[in-house]
């Protein structure tokens, strides 16, 4: 069944994706494409520097005292590795987590819940930091005069429904709502294998639920970090419209960053957002009266970067692998 429903997903991604397709000139997206040249380099440069401040933001969903376990550049890397099996699984944004927390048991010995409880935190601070960097572009967008009507309405509530679920999610965590549950469903149950999984849960939850206790100000650290990393994106949004020769105002790189980030946001379900990103683009690019096809171009873009950033994390992973292959067989000599 569950394949059925990805599957299904997928489809309904092939679906959007074509009819994105469709709907510009792919002559023209093909010129703009061309016209990017090295200016690729210059984007990945900088999304490197936005994936440095978000590695920083989880490390402050880490107790202090265990961040000494670890350097910056090693839980850099350990997140790259994490973010490229992201992408390639067909558990969308899951996929990499465990890889992280195997990670950092493996060279940094810290505990398989310890990393999960601050993939959990961090998860939650970064689309808290989402939230707080789209209002700006809502603003932007109901106060401009030249977007649709349905567009605004659109957005809005979109932004809405996004807030109230992550406000949902963050009350599930400091509520220790997980630890209840588990505690309710292990007193319901005999089988010693549920029962000892169900006990993980309740020593996870004790672990983030503490954590937003007894740290604020990290959490609050972790959130402007975050932020910063989406303003960054701007920087991002703005090398793409150079190199392809447009000048956009600093409201439409805003509202496009914010809006295109709420859709690959809203579209984890469907398998690598694969439709939804671009034709979320291409409406967005539209409606601000920029071209379509620069709006597919700016997407395919994003997927070439995402594939080259896979690609790097791959890499990563092999040589952390055959690293600790070297260790462990110098220890057996």
């Amino acid at each position: 069944m569950k394949i059925f429903f990805n599957l299904a997903l997928f489809l309904l991604g092939c679906g959007l994706l074509i009819w994105a397709v469709n709907s510009v000139d792919i002559e023209k997206t093909l010129e703009l494409l061309l016209d990017l040249k090295l200016g690729f380099f210059a984007i990945l440069l900088i999304y490197c520097l936005i994936t440095w401040v978000d590695t920083l933001s989880w490390k402050y969903n880490f107790p202090p005292d265990l961040t000494k376990d670890f350097s910056n550049q090693k839980l850099w890397v350990v997140r790259t590795i994490g973010d490229a099996y992201n992408t390639i699984t067909p558990l969308g944004t899951l996929g990499g987590e465990p890889v992280k927390a195997y990670l950092l048991k493996e060279h940094c010995d810290i505990s398989l819940k310890q990393t999960l409880s601050s993939l959990i935190i961090s998860r939650t601070t970064f689309l808290a930091a989402l939230i707080l960097f789209c209002v700006p572009g809502i603003f932007f967008i109901l106060d401009s005069a030249d977007i649709p009507s349905d567009f605004k309405t659109v957005s809005l509530w979109g932004l809405v429904s996004f807030s109230v679920m992550i406000f949902l999610f963050f009350l599930f965590q400091v509520t220790g709502t997980l630890g209840k549950m588990s505690q309710w469903f292990a007193s319901k149950t005999s089988n010693p294998g549920l029962q000892n999984f169900l006990g993980k849960l309740v020593q996870l939850d004790k672990l983030f639920s503490v954590y937003y206790r007894n740290f604020p100000q990290r959490i609050f650290i972790s959130i402007l970090l975050a932020m910063v990393g989406w303003i960054l994106g701007l920087g991002e949004v703005y090398l793409i419209f150079y190199f392809l020769g447009f000048s956009p105002s600093f409201i439409d790189l805003w509202i496009i960053e914010a809006m295109g980030q709420l859709v690959k946001a809203g579209s984890f379900f469907i398998p690598f957002s694969i439709g939804a990103l671009e034709g979320g683009l291409v409406l967005i690019f539209s409606s601000l009266g920029y071209p379509p096809s620069l709006g597919l171009a700016a997407s395919l873009i994003a997927r070439v970067k995402q594939l080259a950033w896979v690609a790097l994390g791959l890499t990563l992973g092999w040589l952390m692998a055959f690293k600790s292959a070297n260790i462990k067989s110098e220890s057996l000599e």
